[in-house]
């Protein structure tokens, strides 16, 4: 990756980006809605210059779906850009604690600008919750192994913002995917199916339906066709400690492809 030397605070960014990886941290961080505002502001005036609006000015380099050159935890960003880069051309540079903790938080959030507070936990001990406690497997795959009828969380980290798989664990209605409804038709020749929309044009649906088959229909073969508004996952507010679902959500973020 090619970086271009730059002055005062655009060098922040560019030495977070050698340093911060995609791994979560070892042990649970809460990340405010006042620290990832902040952090927004902060990247606004002094890193999007090199890393773009989007956070995807580089190459090789997607700082809100957390793809970096290494794998690191918040501590580490906070080390590199004190004491710098010297084989990257990254100057040290003397950040605030609470700024330099708001851009971390910006970044953590996936560039979410509705500031959500979310808390990320261990990547090993939520695995755990999410085949132990949590039940999990019992309807999601995760790189080939487990079953087809709940989305696949192979890549999910990099596809939802934290805040938003927070709320799936916790409030899973207010937080499902519009293709990911659980939708119930009836054939014009009586047969009944039940199943999780996957796609749908203005001629055919495709779903996967309660025995993991994917099936595709033509409307016009359909008599009744209902897409639910309830999530059928459950809520596990209550059911999982605060440690616990930060433990989770880490293992979930950390799940990138």
């Amino acid at each position: 990756m090619g970086f271009s030397r730059v002055a005062g605070g655009t060098a922040l960014c560019l030495m977070v980006l050698a340093a911060f990886g995609a791994s979560a941290q070892t042990g649970n961080r809460q990340y405010s809605a006042s620290n990832i505002q902040s952090g927004y502001r902060i990247y606004s005036m002094q890193c999007a210059l090199c890393h773009g609006a989007n956070g995807d000015g580089i190459a090789g380099v997607n700082l809100p779906r957390q793809q970096f050159r290494r794998a690191s935890t918040d501590d580490d960003i906070r080390n590199t850009v004190t004491n710098g880069v010297a084989a990257a051309g990254m100057p040290p540079f003397r950040f605030q604690p609470a700024e330099l903790d708001a851009v971390i938080a910006y970044i953590r959030s996936g560039f979410d600008l509705s500031g959500a507070t979310f808390a990320v936990g261990d990547v090993a001990r939520g695995r755990l919750v999410f085949e132990g406690k949590g039940g999990c497997t019992a309807c999601h795959r995760v790189h080939g192994s487990g079953p087809r009828f709940a989305p696949d969380l192979s890549d999910i980290g990099a596809l939802r913002k934290p805040s938003a798989i927070q709320a799936a664990i916790l409030q899973p209605g207010t937080a499902m995917q519009p293709i990911d409804r659980p939708v119930h038709i009836v054939m014009r020749d009586g047969r009944t199916i039940d199943g999780r929309r996957l796609n749908e044009d203005t001629a055919t649906v495709q779903l996967i339906d309660r025995q993991e088959q994917l099936i595709s229909l033509e409307k016009s073969d359909i008599r009744e066709y209902r897409i639910g508004t309830a999530s059928e996952m459950p809520s596990y507010a209550g059911k999982l400690s605060t440690a616990e679902v930060a433990d989770l959500l880490a293992y979930l973020i950390s799940l990138r492809g």
